[in-house]
């Protein structure tokens, strides 16, 4: 599963395959698979303001939606439809496995002609939905962090390929990269300082690498806050002198910064 996120709209890309095949009667193409399977972690999801997190969705998450919504079935989530609930075109129900979806397409459609022969080569072969949360239940004792999603509405459910990082997004994880940083365990790390969360050893680890990279960016503060480098200060094993029972003030003067940069190597 894969975690996409723009227009307040967010997307889970399932690695379950969509089934194509003949009706036998009218022998038109016939799509069906799950778009989401219920009560099943994720592989580690990614988003810039929750940091890295695991995700499950509960039974019963998409029923009122079903009941009160006209939902598409979309490829690659574009905005032209290959079929809806509302017509009667898509078939869309919660089963106890998960969100099952069926739908026989018109072979006169171009959109379809141009799909089936993707699918037939597997260039698209995953499903997808999209929603947005309307309950969700986390667990912050778990790392990665774990989110239940209770109760969501569905925008659509989509045949997808294999999703890429947006350009822009690849381009800060690689300029971290160079710097010997993750940007997802970034993020993470900030997002448990900014809500009190417990650290552990990889999460110290993160701030010192972190904080040396700013001293070598920053050649003037690392020499006032802590001569020598964090490497050669005495305590560096053990836990920093940061507080991370209360937000983060959005600004701060450089003294605050170089403040605890010298606090990480006291």
């Amino acid at each position: 599963m894969k975690l996409q996120q723009s227009d307040g709209i967010e997307r889970r890309d399932m690695a379950l395959e969509v089934t194509l095949r003949a009706d036998g009667p009218s022998g038109a193409p016939v799509v069906e698979g799950y778009a989401a399977v219920f009560d099943s972690l994720s592989e580690v999801l990614f988003a810039w303001d929750t940091g890295r997190f695991r995700e499950k969705v509960q039974m019963g998450a998409f029923a009122k939606t079903l009941r009160e919504q006209n939902i598409p079935l979309l490829v690659e989530h574009a905005q032209l439809p290959l079929a809806t609930t509302g017509s009667g075109t898509l078939t869309l129900r919660e089963d106890s496995h998960g969100l099952h979806f069926a739908s026989e397409l018109d072979p006169t459609d171009p959109d379809v002609q141009r799909l089936v022969p993707k699918m037939r080569r597997g260039d698209l072969n995953r499903c997808s939905f999209g929603f947005i949360p309307v309950r969700v239940a986390w667990d912050d004792k778990a790392k990665p962090r774990q989110c239940t999603l209770l109760e969501a509405k569905l925008t659509d459910v989509s045949i997808v390929g294999r999703p890429a990082y947006p350009a822009t997004e690849a381009k800060v994880r690689k300029a971290l990269a160079d710097d010997g940083l993750d940007a997802e365990r970034i993020v993470d790390l900030l997002v448990r300082l900014r809500q009190g969360l417990p650290l552990d050893e990889d999460d110290t680890l993160m701030m010192r690498r972190l904080a040396e990279t700013c001293q070598r960016h920053m050649p003037d503060t690392a020499t006032e806050a802590a001569p020598g480098g964090l490497a050669n200060q005495p305590g560096v094993g053990s836990q920093p002198a940061m507080s991370t029972s209360a937000p983060l003030p959005s600004e701060h003067p450089l003294s605050w910064y170089r403040e605890r940069l010298s606090k990480l190597g006291a």
